[in-house]
């Protein structure tokens, strides 16, 4: 019996001690469940361009803690952020959908450019640790960086030389006109 006692007042200790020091059980407290992403298929060397993300999800809120997405675009080769946009849910997170714009410059010569977009759900001003929700990379983001060609024009050279000689007989009348309205003065 007494053994019996013994165990029975060990186990509610333990559901106790559990309890009182927390459970390392929880559930996530927010979740992405759709990011969409627009950007240009074909850029020009050192041209600005926009991506837009549209992120949908929704987070177990009361109203109390306010929320934010949070996009990073990443380039994968330099391994560096292009740059980042933070854009609130406000205090009612339970379902949202918000858009983000990020700007960057496309390299200066020729490549296929790979981005990643990272996406974060974050509380209050917060970018890690209790206050990151959720993230989410997404990895196929790809720009082709062409230059563009400049068209040539080719005339043939009787036809260039004719030109020529008729502008340069215009700038030479026009020089005598000239001359002739100031010996006139």
């Amino acid at each position: 019996m007494k053994v019996k006692a013994a165990l029975c007042v060990s186990l509610v200790l333990g559901i106790l001690l559990i309890l009182l020091t927390g459970s390392t059980v929880s559930a996530a407290r927010c979740q992405i469940s759709n990011v969409s992403y627009a950007y240009p298929q074909q850029a020009s060397p050192n041209q600005q361009i926009e991506v837009t993300t549209n992120i949908t999800g929704s987070c177990a809120s009361t109203g109390e803690d306010y929320y934010e997405v949070r996009v990073d675009l990443i380039d994968t080769l330099a391994n560096a952020t292009l740059s980042y946009s933070n854009t609130p849910i406000g205090y009612t997170a339970t379902a949202f959908n918000v858009t983000t714009h990020n700007l960057a410059r496309t390299p200066s010569h020729n490549i296929t450019w790979p981005l990643e977009i990272h996406v974060y759900v974050i509380r209050a001003g917060g970018t890690s640790g209790s206050t990151l929700f959720h993230y989410q990379t997404t990895k196929n983001a790809a720009i082709q960086i062409v230059a563009v060609a400049v068209p040539e024009f080719t005339l043939d050279k009787g036809l260039t030389i004719i030109i020529t000689l008729i502008a340069a007989s215009l700038i030479l009348r026009q020089v005598r006109v000239r001359e002739k309205q100031i010996r006139i003065s």
